[in-house]
């Protein structure tokens, strides 16, 4: 049987205090909404439907197809915030499933191992539903039961003193099918306390419940204010963290490191205290990433080593690298094998062929550097005239002196140097050897006298 899963995302989220979506705050560097899509994409429901309101939907839309281009996602517009129930009915009208499953994009921390437990649960009944039980139910909605199978939810603005002294409480995701909610939502009545359409009337709707109570209350957690918002991202990225612990990871303080749910991790790999890891990341085996650290979009090869203060972003890095510390890789930024980028080096947009070395203080930009290259301390490609970028082509085997300035569009040919100090405008021949700097001239005696002039004018200062 198939199975169509709607999404309520359509909350204004006010108690945020942002002009942001609540939905699009993000937990572990992604939307929340975002956690949401992917676990309705990983328990197979087909087609995910996201719920939106009038105001921010075209904002959601377009942040959910960026990050799920080949899935497939359809988006509803409720025009009025009149409850879940309403909610609900502005999305069934995409479902084309057996059975839908109703989530909600600001609880991300909802688990497939909980949600795989409805599909049984369903057998022989009309609906499945999460429950849990808190020690301080307030302002949950309580299950009321007349038998095992037969129950109803009092929403806590509308519960008997009785009624709330229950610490069983709706989760709000229900699996069902697909018709018993059309039939539901479509004879709901806002005669409750707070004038809404209650989704919770399809629990006393069904000729038959069974529930499944979520043992870590954690993943019922949803997200009014920027405080839970954190509390939701440490508990994630605690998660996280046991995850990859469990394959072998070694985090040497687990508590100050920052991952993401797109993060791939090789076998024997340490990670250092306070490395941030955001977007996609691959790292490599025995990849040791010293902290504080910033990693972003790259993939980085095995036995790779990052040393601290490194910031590294959308770029490729190969195997035996060493970078930093202090070393920046900025987008379009290729490393091969056994190249070195050391202290105070930024590399953009720049392919960086095996075994070539850039160790001190340099600029590496627009550039394709050949391999078993030295770059010396403090050279610069200059690759922009103020107009448009340029590249700098540097052979094989080229040595390049400290301090030298190479002004693009230019080309170091094969095996050649470049002196120390040197300004380089014209292209330079394999195997020749490149100046580019004034003559030096030495004047005997001048800095004595440039001394006796400096005390004999402070001198007079003092007087003065």
């Amino acid at each position: 049987m198939t199975t169509g899963a709607i999404i309520l995302a359509a909350g204004q989220g006010k108690r945020m205090r942002s002009t942001l979506p609540k939905v699009l705050h993000p937990a572990c560097d992604l939307p929340l909404v975002a956690h949401v899509v992917a676990l309705a994409k990983d328990v197979g429901c087909a087609p995910i439907v996201v719920v939106v309101d009038p105001v921010n939907g075209k904002r959601v839309e377009t942040t959910l197809r960026g990050l799920f281009p080949d899935t497939q996602l359809t988006f509803a517009v409720q025009e009025k915030p009149m409850g879940t129930g309403d909610a609900v009915r502005s999305g069934l009208g995409h479902v084309k499933a057996d059975r839908v499953l109703v989530l909600y994009g600001d609880v991300p921390l909802l688990t497939k191992t909980t949600l795989d437990k409805l599909e049984p649960a369903l057998e022989g009944v009309e609906l499945a539903m999460l429950t849990a039980r808190l020690p301080d139910p307030t302002g949950y909605g309580r299950v009321v039961r007349q038998s095992d199978t037969k129950m109803r939810i009092v929403e806590h603005k509308d519960a008997s003193a009785q009624e709330r002294a229950v610490d069983e409480v709706n989760v709000g995701v229900y699996l069902c099918p697909l018709k018993l909610m059309q039939d539901t939502v479509a004879s709901l009545k806002a005669d409750n306390a707070q004038g809404e359409y209650y989704l919770t009337d399809v629990v006393a709707r069904a000729a038959s419940v069974r529930t499944v109570e979520v043992a870590d209350v954690d993943e019922m957690r949803g997200i009014n204010t920027q405080m839970e918002l954190a509390e939701v991202d440490a508990i994630m990225r605690r998660r996280l963290v046991r995850t990859h612990q469990e394959k072998g990871v070694r985090f040497r303080d687990p508590a100050t490191v920052y991952l993401t749910p797109r993060v791939a991790i090789g076998d024997d790999v340490v990670i250092g205290p306070g490395v941030q890891f955001f977007g996609a990341v691959t790292l490599g085996d025995r990849v040791v990433v010293e902290g504080p650290t910033v990693l972003k979009d790259i993939s980085i090869g095995a036995d790779t080593r990052i040393e601290s203060f490194c910031h590294l972003e959308s770029a490729k890095v190969g195997t035996s690298v060493k970078i930093g510390p202090f070393a920046r890789l900025r987008p379009g930024a290729e490393l091969a094998q056994d190249v070195h980028i050391g202290n105070f080096v930024e590399v953009k947009n720049s392919k960086v062929a095996k075994g070539s070395k850039a160790n001190h203080l340099a600029y590496l930009g627009d550039a394709d550097i050949g391999a078993g290259a030295n770059i010396g301390a403090g050279t610069i490609t200059c690759n922009y005239d103020g107009v448009a970028k340029h590249r700098t082509t540097i052979g094989d085997g080229v040595f390049v002196g400290s301090n030298s300035t190479l002004v693009a569009p230019v080309t170091l040919g094969e095996q050649s140097y470049v002196a120390a100090g040197s300004t380089i405008t014209k292209d330079v021949p394999a195997d020749a050897l490149a100046f580019g700097r004034a003559r030096q001239e030495s004047r005997p005696g001048h800095a004595k006298a440039l001394r006796e002039r400096q005390a004999l004018a402070k001198a007079k200062a003092k007087k003065e």
